[in-house]
């Protein structure tokens, strides 16, 4: 087994000291220049929390709203509006372009929960107002994808409940039929007043007119019938009525220009880089070198190895 004695190693360092004093400034002048040489980044941020989602399966709204944010459908969208693969410097030509943007994007773009059940959109670019306006159509074509989304459902719904609506009326105007029927072969308006009428005619022994007769015909054996298709009748107006209360909803939410995101911190437009932090990248490329080039002295003196 080997050892490194301290002494040893202390004093191999002190004795090239100038050539791993040399190599440090020559690896701060370096990084400081690439520090200098590296383009400026700017990220801007964003909060928003999902509203007027219902949820989905195990979902919750949150869950459901990041999963719109991080579409294809929005990605694309995004990437074609501001041109992104030509902002990126990435040929549409060249081989693995898609591969090379999806990286560029996820390294540029980030969206994520928070624990509060919002979403933090982190947006980095090198133009501030580039990011800004990044952070703000991910929001809203992240709305306008999910309202598409909506109005095709509801479509469906309205398009379902019309059907209904039309056999409702269907149903009505059969049932309306019979009623009508009903009463123009008996001559029956007012069942509670024409059986008054009649029993007090028959009570004062006056002659029953052919008409009477037919009207007494059908007091007697339609009644029940009559009131069992009046009642049919309201009770089909009635369901009639819900369901176009809710066909109307379906149309009110289809027209309607609802947003799915409360912002709650609008996309800020960045006046401070976060990238590059040139102190670190000085600081920690200076240290490496000063480490490196100790462990080079180091490991090149065998002296200082000694075996237990």
């Amino acid at each position: 087994m080997e050892n490194f004695n301290t002494k040893e190693i202390i004093a191999i360092v002190l004795k090239n000291k100038k050539a791993i004093i040399l190599v440090t400034i020559l690896a701060a002048i370096a990084s400081t220049v690439v520090s200098y040489m590296l383009k400026p980044k700017y990220k801007s941020y964003a909060v928003v929390f999902p509203v007027n989602l219902s949820p989905s399966s195990e979902e919750s709204n949150t869950e459901q709203l990041l999963q719109y944010f991080n579409s294809e459908e929005v990605k694309n969208t995004v990437a074609t509006k501001f041109d992104l693969y030509k902002h990126y410097e990435i040929d549409t030509a060249a081989a693995g372009s898609k591969s090379l943007f999806d990286l560029y994007f996820k390294s540029n773009i980030s969206i994520s929960p928070t624990l509060y059940e919002s979403i933090d959109i982190t947006v980095k670019d090198e133009s501030p107002q580039m990011a800004k306006d990044i952070a703000q159509s991910l929001i809203d074509e992240t709305n306008i994808f999910i309202r598409a989304i909506k109005k095709q459902r509801l479509g469906e719904y309205i398009t379902n409940s019309q059907r209904i609506i039309e056999l409702e009326n269907r149903r009505i105007d059969s049932t309306n039929t019979k009623i009508n029927e009903l009463r123009t072969e008996y001559n029956i308006i007012d069942v509670t007043s024409q059986a008054k009428y009649l029993s007090k005619k028959m009570m004062e022994n006056k002659p029953l007119t052919e008409t009477d007769k037919k009207l007494f015909e059908g007091l007697r054996n339609k009644n029940t019938e009559l009131e069992k298709l009046w009642n049919a009748s309201e009770g089909q107006m009635k369901t009639l009525g819900e369901f176009k209360d809710q066909n109307d909803k379906y149309l009110l939410d289809y027209i309607g220009e609802i947003s799915f995101t409360n912002v709650v911190s609008k996309p800020t437009l960045p006046d401070k880089k976060f990238f590059p932090v040139r102190w670190l990248i000085v600081s920690i490329s200076t240290l490496s070198a000063f480490a490196l080039a100790a462990l080079f002295f180091i490991l090149s003196n065998k002296s200082v190895r000694k075996v237990d």
